[in-house]
């Protein structure tokens, strides 16, 4: 069996692969940045897995973004071959609207920043992806900064976590796609970024954002390799 592939749709230059990068040694990366004009795989050509990563655009804007309506093609032809496949954000989104889900720009609750305390729904227990993190880390604790939010989940979704201001944070589709709200990857060099622009918008100051992730920081940094290994581990049993 040669080395596992898994291709990354990298959404916006702000929003990289970041801390997986690291826990993901163990397959071979192949990093999409159709902004920059990239082309998008066939779902014949992911490999043997897809991350679809974040971004400052919704999930809707195709105008500006044209590759979107692509992303999401892609997504639902992953979700019904069963190739293993992980959305991020912006990715969560896209991959909740390919399958059916409905999501909400600019909720009415508001932005959702700093660190998310996500408990788990018994569903997570047994898992695939997120059982073994389920059962040592209750509630798991991820950077978040997001306005937009999947509102309704497919049919066939499987909810796993949620928060307190966002129930749809972690959700399966299917056998082997996960949707995730919350971003496990961000560093913090990442995430300051992101505080910055956010705390902009709202007329507000981003340090209680970056003290919140400064005091979960080895936390965060733990996760995010758990989940890395995690799917890395999925990808290898695909048997693709």
């Amino acid at each position: 069996m040669g080395e596992r592939v898994v291709t990354v749709i990298e959404n916006h230059p702000s929003c990289p692969l970041d801390l997986l990068e690291q826990s993901l040694a163990m397959v071979s990366l192949e990093v999409v940045r159709p902004y920059y004009g990239d082309t998008l795989p066939s779902c014949d050509d992911v490999g043997d897995g897809l991350i679809v990563l974040g971004g400052y655009q919704s999930a809707i804007s195709d105008d500006d973004c044209p590759w979107l309506p692509k992303v999401r093609a892609l997504l639902r032809d992953c979700v019904d071959a069963s190739i293993p496949t992980l959305g991020i954000c912006l990715g969560a989104q896209l991959l909740a609207l390919a399958c059916g889900g409905s999501v909400n720009i600019d909720a009415d609750a508001g932005l959702e920043g700093g660190v998310a305390e996500i408990r788990w729904l018994p569903e997570a227990n047994l898992d695939e992806l997120f059982g073994r993190i389920a059962v040592c880390c209750n509630p798991m604790r991820s950077p978040s900064m997001h306005f937009d939010v999947v509102e309704t989940l497919p049919a066939s979704a499987t909810l796993l976590g949620s928060s307190a201001m966002y129930p749809n944070q972690i959700f399966r589709i299917g056998r082997r796609a996960w949707g995730l709200q919350c971003h496990p990857e961000a560093s913090f060099g990442t995430f300051r970024a992101w505080a910055t622009d956010a705390a902009t918008q709202e007329s507000m100051s981003p340090s209680s954002f970056l003290r919140a992730y400064q005091d979960r920081e080895p936390e965060i940094v733990a996760t995010a390799h758990m989940v890395g290994r995690s799917f890395a581990r999925v990808v290898g049993c695909s048997g693709r």
